[in-house]
């Protein structure tokens, strides 16, 4: 009885393993395109194709709200959409704030850089604002996978060039601040070393003296990016010649904290990246 019974199992298992074996090939599902473009018949709609086909990003003039403010469940502060609001671009002037972007933004960092840090979407919009109090508006505001730019419509013309600079450096202050937190890219760990994170009682009166481009740093969580971004900001939006006689003069930088650790920013991101900081803050608005 145990020798019909093992034999019964055995000619089942074998059974089974012929079935198994004539089973159809699995073959993958195809995947779906989640944007199409060009997104209309402009003229400048082939240069959003050839963004999104020279780094794999969808620069959108039309977008939806789950396209600007959804998180992932495993996103930290994924409220973004609760924070901030962006109306679409007017068509009218995508033609025109693209290529100021282009030129002041993306003309900046190599093709190789670009295809590896850009978000999977850069959302051009108008009216970027906050959704809580004080409602402020933003040139720039950004989320775990896109990157939304402002003045997409008529403010662009009332913009001074001054205000225009501005915008300019928030581009590149919050572009290197999401690669930062999004740890797509490193910070310079030379600049990491001059200052002591561990000061207390940094304020407007000694910040510089201590390496540092703001007061109250020593009361910040995040005090190494704060201090990072702080100096992109500086270098982005500045020239040369306007930091020699301000932040990075002896009268000022007295123990040469802020020119030590400028070059270490300097030197860092153009020996390995080949992205030269200096000439974004040196141009101006283009």
């Amino acid at each position: 009885m145990t020798i019909l019974k093992y034999i019964t199992g055995l000619f089942c298992l074998t059974v089974l393993i012929a079935g198994c074996s004539k089973e159809e090939k699995l073959t993958p599902s195809e995947l779906t395109i989640e944007y199409q473009l060009p997104q209309g018949n402009h003229d400048y709609d082939p240069t959003l194709v050839k963004l999104n086909q020279d780094y794999g990003t969808f620069f959108l003039y039309k977008f939806s709200k789950v396209d600007f403010g959804a998180t992932p469940v495993f996103v930290e502060n994924g409220n973004f959409g609760d924070t901030y609001a962006a109306d679409i671009a007017d068509e009218a002037y995508v033609g025109k704030v693209l290529s100021f972007v282009q030129r002041n933004w993306l003309a900046f960092y190599p093709d190789a850089f670009l295809k590896q840090q850009l978000p999977f979407k850069v959302l051009l919009a108008q009216n970027v604002r906050g959704l809580k109090s004080p409602f402020a508006k933003f040139n720039v505001v950004w989320s775990y996978n896109q990157f939304t730019l402002s003045n997409f419509s008529a403010d662009f013309d009332a913009m001074t060039v001054a205000q225009k600079r501005t915008f300019i450096a928030s581009i590149h202050e919050e572009f290197w601040n999401f690669m930062v937190t999004r740890t797509k890219i490193e910070l310079a760990p030379e600049f990491l070393t001059v200052s002591n994170y561990a000061q207390t009682g940094v304020t407007a009166a000694n910040m510089y003296s201590y390496g540092f481009l703001l007061a109250g740093i020593s009361s910040a969580d995040d005090k190494m990016n704060r201090d990072f971004k702080s100096y992109i900001k500086a270098i982005t939006s500045t020239t040369k010649s306007q930091l020699d006689a301000t932040i990075l003069s002896p009268a000022t930088d007295v123990n040469g904290l802020v020119r030590k650790k400028y070059n270490f920013i300097i030197n860092y991101y153009k020996t390995k990246y080949n992205v030269d900081l200096q000439a974004i803050g040196n141009a101006g608005v283009l």
